[in-house]
């Protein structure tokens, strides 16, 4: 089966039930809430059943649209009222592109929750954010954190990725996340990395179905209502990884290296080529390139520096 038959079938299966109490919208809302924004021009990215587009409009007062592939989901976003803007993230980046410069600064808020973690090209993603963003608009984007204790448990217990059946196709931290952001023109503004849920599905599967011994283990992470207050705490005890980001007036070159090669390669002797070089350098210097080999290799190649 490929992605898109899955991501179809799947959306056709979650069509038949609604759920408004899912982990990642609450972590959003508190955002929203603790930032007073509200009346603003709304794309909710990946809408699916548009739970979080209903709340946004109805709790936030915002005028959404929903930008979605799925047939399903689409029909579902168009029955409740809303806009629709049919996207598809795998697509290549030329046509995405296209849809993206239609829309160039049309949205105060972009909100992306728990989908980055199931595209391909996330980059894709985030210079679609930041072009249809009105300047200085902002990107509210959540995903799991792979950082938290009762993934790293289960994947310790099972020897697999702690995701059911793989449909997420790459996984974060906030380290990973904010350096993806900030190479695409974003700069995080606010941390909303929290602990919402007791990892008892996770635990479930690593126990082989031992729905009492996983229990059990699973109370143990109640713990992580104070642990995550620790300094640092976060990267261990909060499961969502729900971060707010700005657009700057950056050019947005991307995170992965044979997309940055190209840029440089396609933009040298434009302004662009020393904006972007100057974002990348300044990524270098803060540290956040150091895991990343051939790209901090670039970097320091074409600014001159010593590795």
């Amino acid at each position: 089966m490929s992605k898109t038959e899955h991501d179809t079938r799947v959306a056709e299966l979650r069509g038949a039930t609604t759920h408004y109490e899912r982990p990642w919208y609450k972590s959003a809302a508190i955002v929203l809430q603790r930032r007073g924004l509200s009346g603003l021009d709304c794309l909710d990215l990946c809408a699916g059943n548009a739970e979080f587009s209903e709340i946004l409009r109805d709790r936030f007062d915002m005028k959404v649209t929903c930008a979605d592939y799925a047939p399903a989901h689409l029909k579902r976003q168009q029955e409740l009222g809303f806009r629709t803007l049919p996207v598809d993230l795998e697509a290549a980046t030329e046509s995405l592109d296209v849809i993206a410069n239609k829309q160039t600064s049309t949205f105060d808020l972009v909100v992306s929750l728990a989908t980055i973690e199931h595209i391909f090209d996330s980059d894709n993603l985030l210079r679609f954010a930041h072009t249809v963003l009105r300047p200085e608009g902002m990107l509210l984007v959540n995903t799991p954190n792979i950082s938290f204790a009762g993934y790293r448990l289960y994947s310790c217990l099972s020897g697999n990725r702690p995701f059911g059946e793989g449909h997420h196709v790459r996984f974060w931290d906030y380290r990973f996340l904010r350096t993806n952001l900030f190479l695409n023109g974003f700069q995080v503004i606010e941390d909303a990395r929290r602990f919402f849920s007791l990892p008892l599905d996770q635990l479930a599967r690593a126990f082989r179905g031992r729905q009492r011994v996983a229990t059990v283990i699973s109370y143990l992470f109640h713990a992580c209502q104070l642990l995550q207050h620790l300094p640092r705490g976060k990267n261990w005890f909060a499961d969502e990884l729900t971060v707010l980001a700005k657009r700057e007036d950056i050019y947005p070159v991307g995170f992965q290296f044979p997309r940055v090669r190209e840029e440089l390669a396609r933009l040298h002797g434009f302004p662009e080529e020393a904006q972007i070089l100057a974002r990348l350098n300044e990524a270098r210097r803060l540290g956040w390139l150091r895991e990343h080999l051939m790209l901090n290799a670039l970097v320091a190649e074409r600014c001159g520096e010593k590795l």
